[in-house]
């Protein structure tokens, strides 16, 4: 039976520390570093040159201050969703999203030099928030939500920027694209593996009972 989407979840539920501390990484290097900080950017030359950590840290730093504020306002939001359903599916997801977002920008777009910001892995979480709120509850309000989300990415890839932000740097919507295909990814993987996990444990109890008999 479906819950009233507004309902406080109890029991079962994890607190948001990891979305807290990640929102607290974000804004603390927005802060203490300001826009752009060239040692964490995605910058392909310097990717090329062996610094590969730029390929994760490029996703936390951002460009001007609305670039920051939305980002990390939609980290909080859709980070608290996920990661009720645990803090280890969340990490997993968010590391996917930015490899896969990566990856895109590596591989597909071999003319863009530089690149920050989160909204490219937090396109994946959207995915996974929107799924574990319809398992939930069920509302239109949901599906509503996941066809904007996806009108929204369609918009931006046809008009080859942002449609709600202006950052100084402009969007790329091939990384929105690139982390919504990584969180849909993650989410069949997620499906899968508990869907084997519980068959196996159903498997595994039934075995234990029919030996008791």
């Amino acid at each position: 039976m479906s819950q009233p989407l507004l309902a406080l979840d109890r029991g079962g539920r994890q607190r948001p520390w990891l979305t807290a501390l990640a929102v607290a990484v974000a804004s603390g290097l927005w802060l203490s570093l300001g826009p752009v900080p060239e040692a964490l950017v995605f910058d392909r030359s310097a990717i090329a040159a062996g610094e590969w950590w730029r390929l994760l840290s490029g996703h936390w730093v951002h460009s001007d201050d609305r670039h920051a504020l939305w980002d990390i306002a939609a980290l909080a939001l859709v980070g608290s969703l996920v990661e009720g359903n645990g803090r280890g599916r969340l990490a997993l997801a968010a590391l996917v999203g930015s490899l896969s977002v990566a990856a895109a920008l590596w591989w597909q777009l071999p003319e863009l030099e530089r690149y920050c910001g989160l909204s490219g892995m937090l396109n994946g979480l959207f995915v996974l928030a929107l799924a574990d709120l319809w398992q939930r509850h069920r509302q239109p309000v949901v599906l509503a939500a996941a066809v904007l989300l996806c009108a929204k990415l369609l918009a931006e890839l046809a008009a080859g920027q942002s449609v709600l932000t202006d950052p100084l740097w402009p969007g790329v919507p091939l990384a929105h694209l690139a982390g919504l295909l990584g969180g849909l990814a993650f989410l069949g993987g997620d499906r899968a593996y508990r869907h084997q996990r519980n068959h196996r444990f159903s498997r595994d109890d039934t075995t234990v009972h029919s030996t008791q008999r």
